[in-house]
């Protein structure tokens, strides 16, 4: 090898050597190259439904793509409310929506903006197609989730406000009121389901100004309404939902109503829980037709006797089933000449009321207290054009309600329970007051009236057996007298109470739930609820069978466990 190739050889050792190191052939650090920063790429833009109308909902997604990740979704809105960012990754979604109205000439739009990690960005604006009325006043301010739409500040509103399909209306303690529209008359409810399901809490729903024009049907004015739907009203308070002047007969303005007329659908399930409602035109809580409700802890204030319209704090009817429970209901009373009443609880159907009307059947009415109401508790489910009784037993149970009216103030009729139905179970109810007795106006005041079909034929126990310990009392046992289709009818006489059985001579009855006082051998079943109550203890283990007879009616037995 000549010198020349030698020295040739040596520098491109070294070369080579500098370019492992991380240097060029002249050993300087190599340049790294660096394509130029580009913002997010968006793709499978989506919007759907094509058009929308108040209270649904359009769904928006947008899929972006960029190398260097961490994308960051932001969405704006001209109208309506928006809801974001959902989704994740490369994918961001948004909810938008309009519960009532948009206002007039502002294009509503929904923009998304998607920012990479190093602040680049693209948009896209989606076009939305509003299907719904402009507004004529400012719109009502809210705030949305998934699930959620939120009240953000009190309120007033010429149109029904919808609640989207599946979310809850939380008014946030704020108070919606409707007021009349320009030129125009506020109709409908106040606040309102869009779909199947809807869920009401914390809200306040007014009116104020309403003119004194009757509506019918959908236009009928109601506070808040599920119709169709499953779901709850809960916490809330309804006020003040009427027309004109105090004097107004219009026969709407209702506080909640429940109402589902397809027999086809359902039944849904509602519940209506720990409201307050007053100031209401014709009713304070409504649930009518296929529909299963609890109604329970509401408080339904009537505001007292009133000339112009027989007003209900809770009805229930047209195949309605459920439960109403611990309600306090007062102040529904009529001094009119038509020979209506103001009922407290009512329950209404058969096809008295229209072809096809269903029977609410198996109501459990219980646990309530009802003040100064011309009827406490009203069953009034007829049949037929001439009102009869139904054929069919209707089963609802009133039991421990506290009934209490001061006085006579209805010119035709006041009672505390009313029954027009067949085989409902009247049981254990507390009634007072000069209103319901019976010695105030002959006639016209009653405790409980009842239409029964015949005389008293048999005698029930309306409690269930029990097993007790030996020497220990009872639960309370409540023997009833009954006609033939399972109506309460008083009977005059004595009824004989008898134990028979393995340990039947060691039994003896009380009147009181210790056991401690004298000992029963007869119970009184002339009251107004053709009932007693009394209590036994044993003094020796074993079965043993209660009875009690008397007159011509058919006796009752029960059978007992003592152990």
């Amino acid at each position: 090898m000549s010198r020349a190739d030698a020295k040739h050889l040596a520098l491109l050792v070294v070369g080579l050597a500098l370019v492992g190191a991380g240097c060029d052939e002249h050993g300087h650090p190599p340049v790294t190259y660096e394509p130029p920063a580009t913002p997010p790429s968006l793709q499978e833009l989506s919007a759907s439904p094509a058009s929308v109308g108040p209270g649904e909902v359009l769904r928006l997604g947008a899929t972006a793509k960029d190398s260097r990740g961490g994308l960051f979704f932001a969405w704006t809105t001209t109208a309506g409310t928006v809801s974001g960012p959902l989704g994740s990754g490369e994918r961001g979604e948004a909810l938008w929506v309009s519960p009532s109205c948009l206002p007039s000439g502002v294009p509503p739009t929904v923009t998304v903006t998607v920012t990479n990690a190093v602040g680049l960005s693209a948009s896209h604006t989606f076009p939305v197609s509003w299907t719904g009325p402009d507004c004529t006043r400012p719109a009502c301010a809210f705030a949305l989730e998934t699930g959620r739409v939120s009240l953000a500040a009190d309120c007033t509103t010429d149109l029904p406000l919808f609640i989207p399909d599946g979310h809850a209306f939380d008014g946030q303690g704020h108070t919606l009121t409707a007021v009349e529209p320009s030129g125009g008359h506020f109709t409908g409810a106040v606040l309102r389901n869009r779909g199947s399901t809807a869920r009401v809490r914390n809200v306040t729903v007014t009116a104020s100004g309403l003119a004194d024009v009757c509506e019918a049907g959908a236009a009928r004015l109601r506070g808040i309404l599920l119709e169709g739907a499953s779901g709850e009203v809960v916490d809330s308070t309804v006020s003040g939902l009427a027309k004109g002047s105090s004097t107004s007969g219009c026969q709407e303005g209702f506080g909640i109503e429940v109402r589902n007329d397809d027999a086809s659908r359902g039944p849904f399930r509602v519940d209506v829980l720990r409201n307050r409602v007053s100031g209401y035109q014709k009713a304070g809580i409504l649930a009518i037709g296929a529909v299963e409700v609890t109604i329970d802890g509401n408080t339904v204030e009537g505001g007292g006797p009133v000339a112009q319209i027989a007003r209900s704090g809770i009805q229930v009817g047209n195949g309605a089933r459920g439960s109403v429970t611990d309600n306090s209901v007062s102040g529904n009373a009529y001094t009119g000449a038509s020979g209506d009443a103001g009922a407290g609880i009512v329950v209404s159907g058969g096809s008295y009321y229209g072809a096809g009307t269903a029977l609410s059947t198996g109501l459990v009415i219980e646990g309530n207290t009802l003040a100064d109401n011309d009827i406490g508790i009203s069953l009034s489910q007829l049949e037929g054009p001439g009102g009869a009784a139904p054929s069919t037993p209707t089963r609802i149970r009133v039991a421990s309600n506290v009934l209490s009216n001061g006085a006579a103030t209805n010119p035709t009729y006041q009672a505390a329970i009313a029954d027009f139905g067949t085989g409902n179970v009247i049981t254990s109810n507390t009634v007072s007051g000069a209103g319901y007795d019976p010695a105030t106006a002959a006639g016209r005041t009653f405790s409980v009236d009842v239409v029964a079909v015949g005389p008293a034929a048999a005698l029930t126990f309306l409690t269930p057996a029990y097993d007790i310990a030996t020497g220990a009392c009872s639960g309370g046992v409540t023997v009833q007298s009954q006609d033939s289709a399972g109506n309460l009818v008083p009977s005059a006489g004595t009824f004989s109470l008898a134990a028979s059985g393995p340990v039947g001579a060691g039994v003896t009855f009380h009147a009181d739930p210790a056991c401690t006082a004298a000992a029963l051998s007869t119970v009184d079943l002339s009251g107004p609820q053709a009932e007693a109550t009394f209590y036994f203890k044993s003094s020796q283990p074993g079965a043993a069978t209660v009875s009690v007879s008397g007159g011509a009616l058919s006796p009752a037995s029960q059978n007992h466990t003592v152990h």
